[in-house]
């Protein structure tokens, strides 16, 4: 069964194709105030507003697809599909340069599958330019941009451009949960700390309506795309040289599938090297040449953690990041920064800060100490890790090659590199799974 997501831009917008009476549909609203199914954004408004930054119409288009992809990753239940995963999604969507978007168009849908793991068919229609009001002010500038999730990762990438005395634009997205908190409170570290760097932050607004139960779709594979989006939007803000860093470890960019049993829902796509080198690709075809930064590739959390270039920073800031993918997790205990502990990204956080020999952040579910019930829900993690280093131990060093392979096509020249960080990253994990915690 095919979707059909229904894009409209601007109070003009009045498309509505023609459906089978049968068609499943959702619709989207961009700068529509009133309409029911806006999608909830300040982007603009603050690229507008508070830097005095005017974006291209192509950037902008970008930005409007991004928003337009999640919306439908999030609003489209992958539990009503034959085998309970891969949807078939039709987006409608209104760009300003109809032939640049057609030339791009296939591309965007083999990314969009990848990344997803679902079918993508992108329609495309000619948009009316969307009035923006002038600048008030002149805009700022930096020489680097950097995606700022609250996470572990984009700490050490900001601390050390910022301890590199670079000028730079970390760029956030949240939407009504915790994560504008986790953003702030990092941010607020950060400003603070004597670093050589000058920081402009960008923490933007993107919440997608949700459905008539108003409980969305969690895997939410897409929301690498919206951040992307945004780096990429403010980079081209700032200059055509000025970069977009993305400071990801290569163990999580790979995410090698733990066990068989983990080939889709949990083995996951946001950074993996085919979905950069493909993004990548996307741009060059719609005419955006802002370089992509992948300083951390090649590096382990761990190895991140330990050769970060202001470790004083690091320690002051680590305990207000949050890489839970249970970020709400906290909630209940009156704590925003407690993590689960037993989710993949809280297990190589706890690997990684035992690497570091750093103190380990507080969990609701301790797995070293009092480990989840074997069999349930909270166990399924850390007994997939347990499956995959015990296969890990086993086999040959070069079998890394086969394992890094089945997550994803990766260049030629890299793959060896991808399988040593594979390599250290699992012992990161496997010595910690046998070590008592660090306090």
């Amino acid at each position: 069964m095919n979707w059909h997501l229904v894009v409209r831009t601007g109070d003009r917008d009045n498309y509505s194709p023609q459906f089978a009476p049968s068609s499943a549909r959702i619709f989207a609203g961009l700068h529509r105030p009133g309409d029911p199914w806006s999608i909830g954004t300040d982007v603009l408004r603050v690229l507008h507003e508070d830097y005095g930054f005017a974006p291209s119409s192509i950037a902008v288009d970008l930005l409007h697809f991004a928003s337009a992809a999640y919306t439908a990753d999030l609003r489209i239940p992958r539990d009503l599909t034959a085998e309970r995963w891969t949807r078939e999604i039709v987006m409608h969507l209104p760009v300003e340069n109809l032939a640049t978007w057609e030339a791009a168009r296939l591309e965007i849908q083999d990314l969009m599958g990848f990344l997803t793991g679902d079918r993508w068919e992108l329609l495309l229609r000619q948009r009316v330019p969307i009035p923006l009001p002038r600048a008030k002010k002149s805009p700022p500038k930096a020489d680097a941009v950097c995606l700022f999730s609250g996470g572990l990762d984009s700490l050490v990438g900001a601390i050390d451009l910022l301890a590199a005395g670079r000028s730079v634009a970390l760029v956030g997205h949240h939407g009504s949960g915790i994560a504008n908190a986790v953003q702030d409170r990092v941010l607020e570290t950060l400003k603070n700390a004597k670093l050589a760097g000058k920081l402009l932050p960008f923490l933007f607004y993107v919440e997608p309506q949700k459905g008539r139960d108003r409980v969305g779709e969690p895997s939410q594979r897409s929301r690498s795309i919206i951040f992307l989006a945004l780096g990429t939007i403010v980079a081209t803000c700032l200059g055509s040289t000025v970069p977009l860093v993305v400071a990801e470890n290569g163990l999580i960019s790979l995410n090698v599938p733990l066990t068989n049993a983990r080939m889709g829902s949990l083995s996951t796509r946001t950074t993996h090297p085919f979905v950069m080198k493909s993004y990548r690709s996307v741009l060059q075809k719609l005419g955006i040449v802002t370089p992509i930064e992948l300083p951390y590739r090649f590096k382990t959390k761990g190895e991140m953690l330990k050769e970060t270039l202001a470790p004083g920073v690091l320690k002051q800031a680590v305990g207000q990041t949050m890489s839970c993918s249970h970020p709400e997790a906290g909630r209940w205990s009156k704590n925003p920064n407690v993590h689960c502990g037993y989710c993949v990204p809280c297990i190589i956080r706890r690997a990684s800060l035992h690497a570091a020999q750093m103190s380990a952040d507080r969990y609701i579910v301790d797995v070293l100490t009092s480990p989840p019930d074997s069999g349930g829900e909270k166990a399924r993690d850390l007994t997939a890790f347990k499956i995959a280093v015990e296969r890990f131990q086993n086999t040959k060093k070069h079998n890394a090659v086969f394992n890094v392979l089945a997550s994803g096509p990766l260049p030629d020249e890299d793959v060896e590199d991808y399988a040593g960080v594979y390599r250290r990253g699992m012992d990161e994990v496997k010595n910690f799974l046998k070590s008592a915690t660090i306090e």
